[in-house]
């Protein structure tokens, strides 16, 4: 491009001109330098024309791209974020429902567990986790009855210390009984002591875990609050303690959230950008702003009584666990707002950018255009100008001119100006490429490669647009032939045993949007037995895929060698305690029939009640023992029963994908949906049953997005005749 401009420097249209006018004549020349003026006028006017038509597509192009790629982005982060948070109260859950389950199995079963002592409060374990035995101060501690269910909750500590230390943001775990007695494992061992040293009561029944957990019989989480000891800001989960019917208690912990305000101040997505937290009474729980309407504020305002409607909205919509972004003037300034449902607490996490920072861009772009427009429209003025001074000053001073050189001027000046018009109106829609191929050596050439290098500019940042939507495009290709592949690893081949007519098996897996970990499984151990698996691993994506891959292949292989479902699991399950340091786990109902007689021993580590049709020709749910969930601890026992199928009865199994799905006003649609879906054709083959519990499912949720895999399982029992 250097090297050309010099070249112009030295043939420049000025010098053209003045060598042709000498043989021109004056006559001829005026008549021909009116036209040419016109001609150059009319090209001055197209380009400006022309120039504004590009700016305003450029324009149109970079803002709608730009708000597609930002909202996207911005909803994508929101989500991410909400899962990942979503996962720590998750965990914390399922810690403290691991301590429930301890202190269940320990009440259904008192005559198999040891009397075991747990010490009281020692002001020298201060600062270390320790074990601590407290009371109501109504509670008889010398009473018997007091003393051996303190000896049998003693059974509980173990799993108490080994929960806290998994947890580093655990703050302290326990167990209270409706009697007054208190299992307490944490690190404040002397802010159990009064001014005399005297061992103060616990009153565990007035605390808000302990009543949220018993009123409502499911785990409860209490509103956010700030550490008496250390300020930092925790939340609490009760889960109720139940033994065979009766309510004995409450397990529960607390938990700092310094992960979960980490994650609300690691969001950089600009310079204006921010994000907090709103829990489900719209209160402002964390968040990156220091001042203004949007900081954090323990019982703060509900956001959804807000002055500001569209702020009242957003906060409406996240408080009802919907996702999207919406546009909020929040203080003067338009921003972009994205949120995310955190299902498992209710809460929602928040994304705001400001709409100025997402068009500066744009802004920096038409800038750009009308700059170099201006500059070229300038440059054209310039030259119209020095053409129309030197044709006044030639025309004067010449009268006869030779007509051939009037005309070969015309053409080396005219014809390429004409050219670099007819181009430039070419360019709209997706032609955006300026054909030209002359030398002329002149300005005219200077103008074109201008526009060439603006239109290539152009056409590099749409194709960059292109390749990153192809980009996503293909990440959710090899998204869909993951979840393909999943799915083929399962026995999928019906009917599977076809040279068998003492049985009649079918199962089905319709499948999330993404991959997950739901699985089942059957395959003969031998020509009398028969070995049935439904399993469901926890949490989502490409992580719960290939821990299910694991957990099926360890399952089949221990199988083959054990005809016991209670030693299986245990196997199992140290195995996968071994390498399990993400702390993942999987619930699993396994059992063996004995295809002969019917006889089905089997074990339930915590999955789904399975459902029997018998002899009266109705399904029911079997409410089995559950045991531990598997690979959440080392060495669980777990425990057998048996089933017995009859000729013509049938045996159906599932996963929690099944009455947990959820319309769109966010009902699920429960066991007795199911049971009744079974009951509409319970002699069904087990391929018809499936079928029929699907599309009452289908019915139900409706237009709602599928959150979990179905996964289903049918055996009918038929004797040989």
């Amino acid at each position: 491009m250097i090297r050309n401009m010099e070249i112009f420097k030295k043939r420049s249209m000025l010098r053209k001109i003045a060598g042709a006018m000498i043989l021109v004549a004056l006559s001829t020349l005026l008549i021909v330098s009116i036209t040419n003026l016109v001609v150059i006028n009319g090209i001055r006017r197209n380009m400006m024309i022309s120039s504004e038509k590009m700016g305003d597509m450029a324009e149109r192009t970079s803002s709608e791209t730009m708000k597609a790629q930002i909202t996207e982005h911005l909803l994508n982060l929101a989500e991410g974020k909400a899962n990942l948070a979503n996962s720590e109260f998750l965990e914390f859950r399922k810690s403290v429902e691991i301590i429930a389950a301890a202190a269940q199995r320990v009440y259904d079963k008192q005559a198999s567990y040891p009397s075991r002592d747990v010490p009281l409060p020692d002001a020298k374990n201060d600062g270390f986790l320790a074990m601590q035995l407290l009371f109501s101060e109504s509670t008889d501690q010398n009473s018997e009855t007091i003393k051996k269910e303190t000896g049998l909750l003693g059974n509980v500590q173990d799993v108490l210390i080994s929960v806290n230390e998994k947890n580093e943001n655990m703050v302290s775990d326990y167990v209270a009984s409706e009697t007054g007695i208190m299992l307490q494992a944490d690190y404040i061992s002397a802010k159990k002591f009064d001014e005399n040293g005297n061992i103060m009561p616990y009153e565990a029944a007035t605390r808000p875990w302990y009543i949220g957990a018993k009123e409502t019989g499911k785990p409860f989480y209490t509103p956010v609050s700030k550490d008496a000891h250390t300020s930092r800001t925790g939340i609490m989960c009760g889960v109720p303690i139940v033994s065979k019917g009766m309510f004995k208690g409450v397990a529960g912990a607390g938990m700092y959230l310094d992960n979960v305000e980490e994650l609300v101040n690691s969001i950089r997505v600009g310079e204006s950008s921010d994000a907090c937290m709103i829990n489900q009474d719209g209160q402002i729980i964390f968040s990156t702003r220091k001042s203004g309407t949007l900081t954090a504020e323990v019982d703060g305002y509900d956001l959804r009584n807000a002055a500001n409607p569209s702020l009242a909205l957003i906060a409406k919509k996240a408080v009802d666990g919907e996702k999207g972004v919406d546009m909020l003037n929040l203080d003067g300034t338009s921003y972009y707002v994205a949120y995310a449902p955190m299902e498992t607490i209710g809460w929602s996490f928040v994304i705001i950018l400001s709409k100025e920072e997402v068009d500066s861009p744009t802004k920096q772009l038409i800038t750009s255009i009308n700059a170099f427009t201006d500059d070229s429209i300038s440059q054209t003025d310039s030259s119209i100008r020095s053409v129309y001074y030197l044709l006044v000053i030639i025309t004067i001073i010449s009268f006869l001119i030779v007509a051939l050189v009037a005309i070969r001027l015309s053409h080396l000046i005219v014809r390429p100006i004409n050219k670099l018009t007819d181009g430039v109106r070419a360019l709209k829609g997706d032609n955006l490429e300026l054909e030209w191929d002359e030398k002329t050596g002149d300005e005219t050439e200077v103008l074109a490669y201008s526009f060439k290098s603006l239109t290539e500019r152009i056409r590099n940042y749409i194709d960059e647009v292109q390749t990153i939507t192809a980009e996503k495009e293909r990440i959710g290709a090899e998204l869909n032939v993951a979840t393909q592949i999943q799915a083929d690893m399962l026995p999928c081949i019906f009917p599977p045993f076809p040279d068998r007519n003492d049985f009649d098996i079918f199962a089905s897996m319709t499948p999330a949007k993404e991959v997950g970990g739901d699985f089942y499984d059957f395959f003969l151990l031998d020509d009398d037995h028969l070995a049935l698996v439904m399993a469901d691993v926890s949490g989502k994506g490409v992580p719960a895929a290939l821990f299910m891959v694991i957990s099926k292949t360890l399952i089949k292989d221990q199988a083959q060698m054990c005809r016991s479902p209670k030693t299986i699991l245990e196997e199992v399950n140290n195995k996968l305690y071994e390498t399990n340091a993400e702390g993942m786990f999987v619930t699993v109902w396994l059992g063996i029939m004995e295809i002969s007689t019917g006889k089905i021993v089997a074990t339930n580590a915590g999955h789904e009640y399975p459902a029997i049709r018998k002899s009266d020709g109705r399904f029911e749910l079997i409410k089995d023992k559950h045991g531990m969930i598997v690979g959440a601890m080392e060495d669980i026992p777990y425990t057998e029963y048996e089933i017995e199928l009859g000729d013509g009865e049938c045996l159906f199994l599932y996963t929690d994908g099944v009455p947990e799905a959820t319309n769109a006003n966010n009902e699920l649609f429960g066991c007795d949906r199911m049971i009744d879906a079974l009951n509409k054709e319970p002699m069904a083959v087990p391929e018809q049953l499936l079928k029929n519990v699907k599309a009452s499912v289908d019915e139900f949720v409706g237009e709602a997005p599928q959150f979990d895999d179905l996964t289903m399982l049918a055996i009918v029992r038929r004797q040989e005749g």
